[in-house]
This record gives C-alpha cells, structure tokens and sequence, in this order.
C-alpha cells in the first residue's frame, strides 16, 4: 500500500470521526436538568440490574435514518454530592432493537421489542475516577460507554435494554444519574428490575441519555484508521 492510499484512508477516517453527532433523550433536557435521580445504570457491587429506555421516533429525530447509534452516555442529577470514584463491571451488556408503540408497553421486557435486536455491547467495562462529575446544572455527561457494534437507526421507536453484573465497588451517597419522570406520550419510559437475567420489571423514572451517532458502521472502522495511521508512521521512520 503506498503513502497516497494510506493517507487517503486517515483523511476519510478523520472525516468519519468529525461526523459523529450526539442526540439527546429527551430532547427538552439537552442543557435542562432532570427532576429526579435513579442509579439503575451504574449500581454498586451485589447488586445486578436490567433496565430498558424505550425512546419514541419523535425523540430521535436527530438521528438520520441508516446512520448508526455508536454509544451512550449519562449524567449526575443535580442532586449528586461527589464525583463518581470509578468502578468496574465484570459484564455489561446492551442491545437495541425495534420498539412496540410506547403508549402498549408493559413490564415484560421481551414484549417491548417489535422485532429481532443487536447487541451492541458485551464484556467487562471500567468507569474511572471522576468519569461523572458535580458541579453543574446540569452536571456534564460522563464517560461514553462505547458499543463494539453499532446499530443501525431505520427509523420509529425503539428500546435500549442494559444488564450489568454490578459494579466492584460501594457507591457514595446520592452517586444517581439524571433523570426525569417517563412519559410515553412526549416519547420516553423505562421499566427496571433487580437482577441481570430479570424478565419482568417495574415502570422507573427514564434516566436521560445521549446517543453518539455517526455515518460509520462500527468501532471497527477507527481500528482500521488507527491502522492506517501507524503504518504511515513506519513508513517514514524508514525513509
């Protein structure tokens, strides 16, 4: 492969890269803070979770249709009185599939899917030290938990469902994410449950999200980029 075709390939990389847009759920709390804090998402050790974040079409209008929700994100509630000290999950795993109309959903969680989901993320995941922080109103998003597997938004609504193994540590007092009370008919509801292989929950209050979204398929794409970087690298130490 020569030096033109390696950069080209950096270049439609970091073209890729700059794409990546972020859609916020729901749309009204992009720089409003929630009413209400939950921690379903980032619950400490001994204590497993499921949780799904159905979010309608009219709260995904910023995503265009055949782009791709590459990761997620979230926030501490203005309530929060520490910085989140970091944790680890031995599994955390999410899929995303296609939804039933919010307004017919119940706590079952397979009923809530319309059709056949991906999974976009499995395996162990590290939040460090100060990932999520106080401090604003509202706090700023925290880290990205990144999918290995992008998901390719079709168009409608549709249901992020996670299950984590609990974290390996003891939250703080008041370590909740940001959230806000669900409402199917603005497009937004959440059900929970105890335990990471539940199949039934109970309606919780809709913890607010940001979806990275982006052009590129998958994660695959910046290791082939990053790649392509390091071989032009090598090429011209050897010049």
């Amino acid at each position: 492969m020569n030096r033109f075709v390696i950069s080209a390939m950096v270049v439609a990389g970091a073209t890729a890269v700059a794409q990546a847009q972020f859609a916020y759920v729901p749309n009204a709390n992009e720089n409003v803070a929630g009413t209400a804090g939950l921690n379903t998402f980032i619950r400490d050790i001994n204590a497993p979770r499921t949780g799904q974040l159905a979010i309608g079409a009219s709260q995904l209008s910023g995503i265009t249709p055949g782009h791709y929700i590459t990761g997620m994100s979230f926030r501490l509630y203005t309530g929060a009185t520490v910085n989140f000290p970091g944790a680890t999950w031995s599994d955390y795993s999410i899929w995303i599939g296609p939804a039933i109309d919010l307004n017919a959903m119940t706590t079952t969680f397979a009923n809530n899917f319309s059709g056949p989901t991906t999974q976009v993320r499995s395996g162990s995941l590290t939040m460090g030290a100060n990932s999520y922080t106080v401090g604003g109103v509202p706090n700023a998003w925290g880290d990205e938990i990144a999918f290995q597997n992008g998901y390719q938004y079709t168009g409608g609504d549709i249901v992020i469902e996670i299950r984590h193994t609990g974290s390996d540590i003891t939250n703080p007092p008041n370590t909740f994410l940001d959230a806000v009370t669900s409402n199917a008919a603005l497009g937004y509801r959440s059900y929970t449950a105890a335990g990471n292989t539940a199949t039934v929950g109970a309606a919780s209050t809709f913890t607010i999200t940001r979806l990275t979204t982006s052009p590129v398929p998958e994660p695959g794409t910046f290791v082939a980029i990053g790649a392509g970087l390091a071989l032009l690298a090598l090429r011209r130490r050897h010049k």
